[in-house]
């Protein structure tokens, strides 16, 4: 969950450029995600056995994954370049006299 959170803080232009409703968002969109990588874990847990994985567990990984698109979808599908260009009179200020 957690290096999920800092790769939607990333994707977003860095936890300094991020909105509080952005930050909210990926919040939800890591912990929706580590709970989707515990039910893939267990479906293929069950096919390894040769079982098949529970409806019921299908239903909500669906359901999971929808919501976690709709996070998605807010926070935005193209990743947020940082601008890191100093301005010109920082530039300046940075160059001896």
């Amino acid at each position: 969950m957690r290096d999920t959170y800092t790769a939607i803080l990333s994707h977003c232009g860095g936890a300094d450029f991020i909105s509080e409703t952005k930050r909210m968002s990926a919040r939800r969109i890591a912990a929706l995600e580590a709970e989707l990588v515990h039910l893939e874990d267990k479906f293929a847990r069950a096919r390894a056995d040769g079982k098949e994985p529970d409806v019921t567990d299908l239903d909500l990984y669906g359901r999971l994954a929808n919501g976690q698109r709709r996070h998605l979808e807010a926070v935005g599908w193209d990743r947020t370049q940082r601008d890191v260009t100093p301005t010109l009179s920082k530039y300046l200020e940075s160059k001896p006299a």
